[in-house]
């Protein structure tokens, strides 16, 4: 008796559904667009920190990084060498750190903002700088692949290597096997390009030896960063400790930051996170205004229905059954706003990840769980269940007398 009653009303409320149309289609917009705002913002977001992750994962969880604590992305500059020498990390000091315990291998890095002329064009990049017998591991470990030409290893000269975005998009003019470009005045012939990595720091970096570098820079012995990888059956925190104690013999303590990547994907874990909750907060914002909407369309319907109220109750309908009737009528519009919120929040998620492939920038990843189905469909049956309460209870309380004479 219960499942029929309960399906007549149901059908009563889809029938007040269809019939007022243009006022429901205009209230479950106004949910979409708030569902797909949330779903849009919290599918990037994920995309973003899966894709960092991916990164780190490719360089491998056993890894350690070494940096002045001057370091800014660059050779250390007149004003940070102020500070003393005693404020850098040099080659000497990444031999010492090769022969810790635990060390697999420590590749020391260097990097120069260095101004790129080709074509009458000139432009200003990144040059990596790493050791010839190093340059080919440190490279794997980047994920950089080739995919033309050959690696630095043994090349004599002055020979480079190039990122994919070098090559075919940073000149008017593509830049191919066997080219020469200058780097700040000295002629470089090109002797390999890189695969696109997905990020346009990395596929625009021009890649060296040391040994060029020192002729070409000064650079002498300074690095401006350590890759450590450490041995699979040793922990990574363990290894940092002893570098971290090796290291405090020989510089002054903060001269040197040490951390492990693990310790920098967690950094950038919490940064997403309350990057996330506050970009999702804002778009809660279009939520409020969705279930606004409905908890005014439901009660407009109260008052439009008010005699058929008086109806109901006159011929035996509880109170109860009137509050399911604009709660239903509520989480009904709501759910459908949801689900078209969910397909249009994947569907801005998608479009913004083919852009990003377009431009290059493959690092973005948009992976559809069901725990984001099971938040959109959360979200719009609790904001549908809220803003029908109000309405549904102002339905369930009129008097029977009063309806019938539609003094509401």
């Amino acid at each position: 008796m219960s499942y029929i009653k309960y399906k007549s009303l149901t059908n009563l409320t889809l029938k007040n559904i269809v019939r007022r149309r243009l006022r429901s289609i205009l209230t479950i917009i106004s949910v979409t667009i708030g569902i797909a705002a949330v779903i849009a913002l919290v599918l990037l977001s994920d995309g973003l920190f899966n894709a960092i992750q991916g990164q780190f994962e490719k360089m491998g969880v056993n890894s350690i990084f070494v940096m002045p604590i001057n370091f800014m992305g660059g050779p250390p500059s007149v004003d940070s060498q102020r500070l003393g020498t005693d404020i850098q990390i040099t080659m000497n000091d990444v031999k010492t750190i090769s022969n810790i315990a635990g060390v697999k291998e420590a590749y020391g890095f260097s990097f120069q903002n260095a101004k790129i002329e080709f074509n009458k064009e000139e432009k200003y990049q990144m040059v990596y700088i790493a050791k010839e017998e190093q340059v080919t591991e440190v490279l794997d470990i980047m994920g950089v692949k080739l995919r033309e030409g050959t690696g630095l290893a043994g090349k004599q000269g002055r020979k480079v290597s190039i990122g994919a975005y070098v090559a075919d998009s940073m000149f008017s003019r593509q830049v191919k096997i066997g080219d020469t470009i200058k780097i700040d005045g000295f002629d470089c012939k090109v002797v390999g390009i890189f695969e696109y990595l997905g990020d346009q720091q990395n596929d625009s970096a021009i890649y060296m030896t040391r040994e060029l570098a020192e002729d070409m820079y000064k650079i002498k012995d300074n690095v401006n960063e350590v890759l450590i990888k450490t041995y699979p059956t040793d922990d990574p925190s363990l290894v940092k400790e002893r570098i971290q104690n090796k290291l405090e013999k020989t510089h002054k303590k903060d001269t040197f930051i040490v951390v492990t990547a693990q310790q920098v994907l967690t950094v950038i874990k919490s940064v997403l996170n309350v990057l996330k909750i506050i970009l999702t907060a804002i778009a809660g914002i279009s939520i409020v205004v969705g279930s606004i909407g409905i908890m005014n369309s439901i009660y407009t319907s109260v008052l439009e229905r008010t005699k058929e109220i008086g109806v109901l109750k006159s011929i035996g309908a509880k109170p109860k059954d009137i509050n399911y009737i604009f709660i239903s009528e509520s989480v009904i519009l709501s759910l459908i706003g949801g689900v078209l919120g969910l397909g249009l929040g994947i569907v801005i998620a998608k479009a913004v990840e083919l852009y990003t492939h377009a431009q290059n920038l493959s690092i973005l990843s948009i992976n559809i769980t069901w725990s984001i189905v099971l938040l959109a469909i959360g979200l719009a049956l609790l904001t549908g269940f809220l803003a029908g309460i109000l309405p549904a209870r102002r339905a369930e309380h009129m008097n029977t007398v009063d309806a019938l004479k539609n003094k509401y």
